[in-house]
């Protein structure tokens, strides 16, 4: 029988970075200004039935049909982790079960706030989904511009239900800089903290272009405006990453994750290379790498960055790494720079971590002032603030420490008053009788934790990803 855990008290607020909401239909069916309806249809259109972009390629819209299981965007919220989790993918769902497992948090405010009380968070920064995996896509900018004003004002509502609790981070139609700018200007006024930005080349925009570039004896237009409206706002960068499987057919990779999907076994049956595993953290590392290396945050001195859902231990051999070769190739460099790139980093760069990364709280100090922490609910990957506390405990970081890596670093990032609601972690929550008992999980992560058992798992096409299975039936 496995031992109940004594439940943790905390005595500070604790504000989660990085959590989802699944893009609701109605930021199209009623966001969406109706003169811009039928440009946003032919743009990037989600309802009920579908997701389409560009009018012509279906895409993955986070809908329960889309899944042979449970719901992966919406299953992590209380009392939930990785174990139980496992299981129940392993386990046959009925209608009613998946429903279940489908917290309503994803969609509803006050749904969400209940979650956050037994998760242990008191304020969040609330993050869309499947914006993030299809948007950067979309080939029209006024039909990007168009969505991207439906979403921000959807969320500015949406956090309006409780706005001590709950903070949006805006979207931006990176397709056009210039709209880019307008849209920052505005969600500033409405007080938005941050605005997101994911560092792939979809069409041709990696978002390190911020030097003039010459072509057909015009100059186009950089992302040099748009990093100056930044710092006029003092809105954070949110550098937020993706699983790289593109949302539609291109002829050349836009993402360093793309590499991931390229040489794994999905093909042939065997045994998968997720592109969730390494796609997340290559997307962040030839970002992160480009900034530090190029002097970009000397350009930008009073730019704020914080790169989202891409783990964090890698970051300080990432900037051993960097200063080794910024001394190497300092005579290649074209932007003065007085600053290492570790120093820039500590001083205008933030990392979100989640519960489980060990490696990093075993670094504490190098995280100290930089780290903030991400639930990453409601996806299949997220947990909630107590077992990152159980984590740190175990492994001894101080409790002012905690403190800051729970906290305190991302409301002085984003400029937002700490307020608690929760101080008590619940003792056992009440769950239907289906519902895997302890003692089932616990065997079930014993015989999964065994490498030689894996063998015996039976391959499914039916338990595949449909992102692959849409993949594949793209070559037929």
């Amino acid at each position: 029988m496995t031992q109940a855990k004594t439940p943790l008290k905390k005595n500070f607020p604790v504000f989660d970075c990085d959590a989802h909401i699944n893009d609701p239909y109605e930021i199209w069916n009623k966001y969406v200004e109706p003169q811009y309806r039928d440009l946003v249809r032919h743009s990037y259109w989600q309802d009920e039935k579908q997701a389409i972009l560009n009018g012509r390629t279906v895409a993955i819209g986070g809908a329960s049909y889309n899944f042979p299981g449970y719901n992966p965007i919406c299953i992590a919220g209380p009392g939930m982790n990785k174990k139980i989790m496992r299981k129940l993918q392993q386990t046959p769902l009925t209608p009613d079960q998946k429903t279940y497992l489908e917290h309503r948090g994803a969609y509803d405010p006050h749904a969400r706030l209940k979650d956050m009380d037994l998760m242990g968070i008191d304020q969040v920064l609330i993050i869309p989904t499947m914006m993030v995996a299809n948007f950067p896509y979309i080939e029209n900018a006024e039909g990007a511009y168009a969505l991207t004003r439906a979403y921000n004002n959807w969320a500015t509502d949406f956090c309006a239900a409780v706005p001590d609790r709950l903070f949006p981070a805006g979207w931006l139609p990176l397709q056009n800089p210039g709209y880019t700018v307008q849209e920052l200007e505005r969600i500033a006024r409405k007080g938005f903290r941050v605005a997101l930005v994911r560092p792939i080349d979809a069409r041709g925009q990696y978002p390190n272009r911020i030097f003039p570039i010459l072509g057909s004896g015009t100059i186009r237009n950089t992302m040099d405006k748009v990093y100056r409206a930044f710092e006029e706002t003092g809105i954070v960068v949110g550098m937020h990453t993706f699983p790289a499987l593109p949302a539609e057919p291109w002829p050349v990779p836009v993402s360093p994750g793309e590499l991931i999907m390229r040489t794994g076994d999905q093909f042939i049956g065997g045994r998968m290379v997720d592109g969730q595993t390494l796609s997340f953290i290559f997307e962040a590392m030839t970002w992160l790498a480009q900034v530090l290396l190029s002097g970009f945050l000397d350009i930008y001195p009073k730019l704020k960055m914080a790169i989202f859902e891409s783990n964090s231990s890698w970051v300080p051999e990432l900037l051993e790494h960097c200063d080794r070769l910024f001394k190497l190739y300092a005579n290649e460099r074209r932007v003065k720079t007085d600053r290492l790139p570790s120093e820039a980093f500590y001083q205008q760069c933030t990392i979100a971590f989640e519960s489980d990364e060990t490696w990093t709280f075993r670094q504490w100090d190098r995280f100290e002032n930089v780290g903030i922490w991400s639930s990453d609910a409601y996806h299949h990957d997220g947990a909630d603030s107590w077992s990152a506390m159980r984590e740190m405990n175990e492994i001894g970081v101080p409790g002012p420490v905690q403190e800051k890596l729970l906290g305190g670093n991302a409301r002085r990032l984003y400029g937002i008053e700490g307020k608690m609601f929760v101080t008590e972690e619940p003792k056992q929550i009440p769950r239907p009788d289906w519902f895997p008992k302890p003692e089932e999980i616990a065997a079930f992560a014993e015989s999964e934790a065994d490498p030689r058992a894996h063998g015996k798992t039976g391959f499914s096409v039916s338990k595949m990803d449909p992102r692959f299975v849409l993949e594949m039936l793209r070559n037929f």
